[in-house]
């Protein structure tokens, strides 16, 4: 099978994004050690933390929420609590799981004989994605971006995606005031347009609303492809498969 077209760790670089009066802002894959530094941060800073699947931090500004996965959000903006504490949730050491349990964390496949693979991004899905198809925004983070881009190009053949250009035999859908294509892309394609937060092309491809690529075929990856690719998400995920 080909290798992954990943080059080189990613760094982490801090991305924004507004939507309907809410601030979202993408973190890494946040293991237990960097929980706990974010949460004696918003404590220090005057909020009432509660733990939890997500993590409230609440004062009468309003209320911060912090997710595991690597996505805070607020009606108010947190940059001033949450950036000053990048640094040191970056120089925390990586936490060993699983290989079964790090896929989990970014997809699953419904049965062996599926040829639909099932992603967990942070932002893109559900109402938020039909939001940011409406605003022409992307919140793909580049771990998402990069771990997608492996499974479409360890598949070849064809996938279907979102374009915001027409592709032959694509289906228009319309969000907003902005007009998409259902389409089916050759993977050679998909890699060159998969759109990621901070960027935009002459012509984009995003996965679906509920998350999903539809491959045409779909073979087992070796372990060896998978632990390459974790390895390379650098910044971005602060958990390594064992």
């Amino acid at each position: 099978m080909p290798n992954s077209p990943i080059l080189g760790l990613l760094r982490f670089k801090v991305h924004q994004l507004h939507l309907d009066g809410r601030r979202y802002l993408l973190l890494p894959k946040l293991n237990g050690r960097q929980i706990e530094i974010l949460a004696n941060r918003l404590a220090e800073s005057g909020f009432d933390v509660q733990t939890g699947e997500v993590l409230k931090a609440r004062s009468r500004k309003g209320t911060i929420y912090l997710s595991a996965s690597g996505l805070s959000w607020s009606s108010l903006d947190s940059s001033d609590v949450l950036l000053p504490a990048i640094p040191d949730i970056l120089a925390v050491q990586k936490v060993k799981v699983p290989l079964p349990e790090l896929k989990g964390k970014y997809v699953r496949t419904g049965s062996e004989a599926t040829t639909t693979l099932y992603l967990s991004p942070r932002i893109e899905s559900a109402s938020l994605w039909e939001k940011m198809r409406a605003s022409g925004d992307c919140g793909l983070a580049p771990d998402e971006h990069a771990v997608i881009s492996f499974l479409i190009n360890q598949a070849g053949g064809r996938c279907g995606m979102l374009t915001d250009y027409p592709a032959d035999d694509a289906t228009p859908r319309i969000y907003g005031r902005k007009r998409y294509f259902d389409s089916r892309l050759d993977c050679d394609e998909a890699l060159s347009t998969l759109r990621a937060v901070g960027e935009r092309r002459s012509r984009n491809s995003y996965i679906r609303r509920d998350g999903t690529v539809l491959f045409e075929s779909y073979h087992a990856i070796h372990r060896r492809d998978w632990l390459e690719l974790f390895a390379e998400l650098g910044e971005w995920c602060y958990y390594v498969p064992v």
